[in-house]
């Protein structure tokens, strides 16, 4: 990846909708550049996707919470819990932890009812010993390209 692949890379974290005519207007360069290096990014496996941001509010979706899990060590066990966890529609995000706990997952849902469900559901699999549940009251900060963009 060279200074120019971190250009549009940059371009495309501050605006994916931007057409490739406007990246390449922008940085100097041919449209037919930009977007066979936009292609060789996609097959290598440094753009994964193209997607929108949505707020959750206008669907319905007024509480974010994170559920840590601690599980018993059986990595059977939590190979099951892995594959139901990942089934769950709430659950927008599940990352194994080094430390205390076992897991975080991080749910969106309607209201404190169907957290509560969430939650039961969770604890019913094999080999949850207990979860801790934190209930995000607001957002300050919500950008998960600030990284990528400072490191460019």
């Amino acid at each position: 990846m060279d200074e120019l692949d971190r250009k549009i890379i940059k371009k495309l974290l501050e605006d994916s909708s931007k057409p490739v005519v406007q990246i390449a207007s922008e940085l100097g360069v041919t449209r037919q550049t930009v977007a066979k290096r936009i292609e060789n990014l996609k097959r290598s496996g440094v753009i994964e996707q193209f997607t929108i941001r949505i707020d959750p509010l206008r669907f319905g979706l007024s509480t974010k919470a994170y559920v840590f899990l601690h599980e018993e060590p059986d990595p059977e066990l939590r190979r099951r819990n892995e594959a139901e966890i990942r089934r769950l529609p709430q659950v927008s995000e599940f990352y194994r932890l080094f430390g205390r706990y076992s897991a975080v997952v991080e749910v969106l849902v309607k209201d404190s009812a169907e957290l509560a469900q969430l939650v039961k559901r969770i604890h019913r699999l094999r080999g949850v010993r207990d979860t801790e549940t934190f209930i995000v009251h607001s957002v300050i900060k919500n950008q998960p390209q600030a990284p990528i963009l400072h490191g460019l």
